[in-house]
């Protein structure tokens, strides 16, 4: 290679083995890049069957907590741990299974439910109300009328359906139990009410309702708005869509964008918007034994006509179909995890990826109440009739 130099810096002109040479250089980079692409996009893909399709062959004990459970025991995810409640009292324990709160009360058939840092427990068919925030502070409500279902929202509102002597009732209530709604509903003019949800934000609420009109039924999803949308409507109930022969005993708000009510032989996806709409349905032909529904996704367990005797399957927001899966065992509950779907039974569980593979299959010596995800990934709280086991899958 020759070498010019002129006024301070030197041109350096290329001979034409040098040019053959870099152009050799250059094209085993292409090769080399090639090779080290194809290479990762194998491993991408193994990573991903992996995961997909990875299967959990044991359990580890990770802490025994001991204390007597009864048949009325739930439990569910919450925050970074589990909430556990019965008749006897609510405690939450954290995702190593230690108990960071405890609280007792008597409230006899309970039902919960939670939205971001508050948990309402109620007695179904009685009138007590407990309202608990993220540090177990708890506060106590009483009804004048049976509690037929109570939800609550992410500020402390609690909206409880009663049942009155000649009607229903929709009351709401805010963290400091001061009334803010009171709608008085009739067999004749609304239906029966069957289940509720509320927003997270509190302002809106739907209800399902069983309407008998001589000798025919259908279902009635009915939302109501309590800020500024409703403020001009009667007893603020801003949309409602009715469903011939069809009875719906379940209703949920997905987010506050989107609510599912399932049906005895539908499932329906609703835009909850200012004007609510319907987004998508899908017609289910079989007879459906269980329900589960997360902000995310819509779990139905129906009876198989197929060789299995129950199919699993999960929608999404939009009502599509991302997973199914047939099984033959017996079952008590399902329950959704993050992007799992948990089936328990009284001796067995299963716990299925949304690929529909069994990740995990385990046969219990004791009688399980309840199984229930926690915050920490492959890890579960199992309760039993005389205590509790938080466990990892290995």
């Amino acid at each position: 290679m020759k070498q010019k130099t002129k006024s301070g810096f030197s041109l350096y002109i290329n001979s034409s083995e040098n040019i053959k040479n870099a152009m050799l250089i250059q094209e085993k980079k292409k090769k080399y890049r090639k090779i080290l692409f194809v290479a990762l996009a194998i491993l991408c893909v193994m990573t991903f069957f992996i995961y997909r399709y990875r299967t959990y062959r044991t359990m580890s004990s990770v802490r025994e907590i001991s204390r007597e459970m009864s048949d009325s025991t739930q439990s569910f995810a919450y925050q970074n741990g589990t909430i556990c409640y019965n008749e006897d009292g609510i405690s939450f324990l954290n995702s190593k299974g230690e108990t960071e709160w405890n609280k007792t009360f008597s409230v006899r058939n309970p039902i919960g439910s939670y939205c971001g840092d508050y948990i309402v427990v109620a007695a179904k068919s009685g009138n007590e109300v407990k309202l608990l925030d993220d540090t177990g502070n708890m506060k106590s409500l009483t009804v004048a009328y049976p509690i037929i279902d109570a939800e609550v929202a992410g500020q402390g509102v609690i909206a409880l359906m009663l049942q009155g002597d000649d009607g229903n009732y929709i009351e709401l209530y805010d963290a400091a139990q001061e009334k803010l709604v009171s709608i008085k509903t009739t067999p004749t003019q609304n239906g029966y009410p069957m289940d509720i949800d509320l927003s997270s934000d509190g302002e809106n609420l739907v209800v399902s309702y069983l309407v008998v009109e001589g000798i025919e039924t259908k279902s009635r999803v009915a939302f109501y708005n309590f800020g500024d949308e409703g403020k001009e409507k009667e007893d603020r109930l801003v949309a409602g869509f009715d469903f011939k022969d069809t009875v719906i005993p379940k209703v949920n708000y997905m987010g506050d964008s989107r609510v599912c009510a399932v049906g005895d032989n539908e499932l329906v996806i609703f835009k909850a918007s200012r004007k609510p709409s319907m987004q998508s349905e899908v017609e289910i032909n079989e007879s459906i034994a269980s329900i589960a529904v997360n902000d995310d996704y819509v779990a139905v367990i129906v009876e198989s006509k197929e060789e299995e005797q129950y199919e699993a399957r999960v929608y999404n927001r939009a009502g599509r179909q991302v997973m199914s899966h047939g099984f033959s065992y017996e079952f008590t509950k399902a329950a959704l995890g993050d992007k799992e779907l948990i089936l328990i039974g009284s001796y067995h569980c299963s716990v299925l990826n949304f690929a529909g593979h069994e990740m995990f299959s385990h046969d219990f010596d004791k009688r399980v109440l309840d199984i229930a995800p926690t915050g920490k990934a492959r890890r579960y709280l199992v309760s039993y009739e005389n205590g509790m086991e938080m466990i990892s899958l290995r």
